[in-house]
């Protein structure tokens, strides 16, 4: 198959495969089927939803697998250093909004047993440039599980209520996180703490500050100097948003979570975060954090961004092929795909056409 000729999540998973294998992951290979029993026990983390199951024919009740990352963390052995992987996969689950089972395909990695600090900030990183190896135009949201449950643990919060809350702070809803708060018997002042979490939203360097004015105790403030510092070493100060109305489940999710956006699509395409509440569950020890990238979303794109030959022209001579090769790979980096062409070809179609002269790209 041709280059031109390749779907949007084609040219994503060529492209993540050989970025992920540079990293030290190893391409994981899943069984359609899983014990049921396995989705059963973790059906919160699966988000509920109904499991596709039947019974084999040794007797055995299996299912079609609606998760990958709980696979994944099942039969991590870690008895000889973290495991890397990263996934192709399809799962099933039950689409609400059309009441039938769907299959979904997904790419993503997972980094269980390493270092924490330098786990979170690579898989960061990673998320970041999946995200721009699809296109120009995104958004990577971040937050941390730690900030909402050191405040839960100030207000007295009991885990059922502090669910509700959860529920209601994601789905931005203020009326809502008033209304479980308040049955939770939440005085006035913790009402004020998580009406302002609602809102409590935006560039990351401004967002942090907003967020520490909020601080009722350690496990928040040390939330926020774990999340400075993996946003930091990433070296993603200004490129990503901060969002504490992103949230995963209380009793798996304990550290950094994300989720990222592509310009002209109106949900999000990756999400992940850290799970070493998991990994406890599961009788092991140990750090876990990881994303998915939902490859069937990526149909949806704008019709003008799906349909390009490539994101970039370039123009250029052959005079010059060091500095020509250097600035394609600013470009490709930047997670661009790039075409260089002495003429313009008139059957092809691209973003924009810039021209290569003494070092410098500039725009035609």
């Amino acid at each position: 198959m041709n280059g031109p000729d390749l779907t949007p999540a084609e040219r994503a998973t060529a492209q993540l495969r050989g970025l992920y294998e540079r990293f030290g992951y190893s391409k994981y290979q899943l069984g359609q089927f899983e014990e049921y029993s396995l989705y059963l026990k973790f059906k919160r983390f699966l988000n509920g939803g109904r499991i596709l199951s039947f019974t084999d024919l040794d007797g055995r009740l299996l299912a079609l697998k609606p998760d990958v990352t709980l696979s994944i963390a099942k039969n991590a052995r870690l008895t000889d250093g973290a495991e890397k992987v990263y996934y192709i996969e399809n799962v099933y689950r039950e689409s609400k909004s059309a009441g039938t089972m769907q299959e979904i395909s997904q790419m993503g990695l997972e980094y269980l047993g390493g270092p924490a600090g330098y786990a979170q900030a690579e898989v960061l990183s990673l998320a970041e440039r999946t995200l721009a190896a699809i296109g120009p135009e995104y958004v990577l949201s971040v937050s941390h599980m730690g900030f909402l449950t050191g405040l839960f643990e100030a207000l007295g919060l009991e885990d059922a209520l502090a669910r509700r809350v959860t529920d209601a702070i994601s789905m931005k809803s203020a009326h809502g996180v008033t209304e479980a708060a308040r049955e939770a018997g939440v005085g006035r002042v913790g009402l004020d703490l998580l009406g302002e979490l609602t809102g409590l939203a935006g560039g990351f360097a401004d967002t942090v500050k907003r967020a520490r004015r909020l601080c009722l105790n350690v496990g928040m403030t040390q939330a926020l100097d774990q999340l400075e510092e993996t946003v930091r070493a990433a070296d993603l100060e200004d490129g990503v948003r901060l969002d504490f109305t992103l949230q995963g489940d209380l009793e798996y999710y304990d550290g950094i979570i994300m989720a990222g956006y592509l310009a002209g699509l109106p949900r999000a395409v990756l999400s992940g975060g850290r799970y070493d509440g998991l990994m406890k569950k599961l009788g092991k020890d140990a750090c876990a954090v990881g994303f998915a990238l939902y490859l069937d979303d990526l149909k949806r794109l704008p019709r003008d961004r799906a349909d390009l030959d490539a994101d970039t022209l370039v123009l250029a001579e052959d005079d010059d092929v060091a500095g020509l090769l250097a600035c394609v790979r600013a470009l490709t980096e930047q997670g661009e795909r790039v075409r260089v062409e002495r003429t313009k070809p008139e059957h092809l179609r691209f973003g924009r056409v810039v021209r290569y002269c003494e070092g410098r790209l500039d725009e035609c």
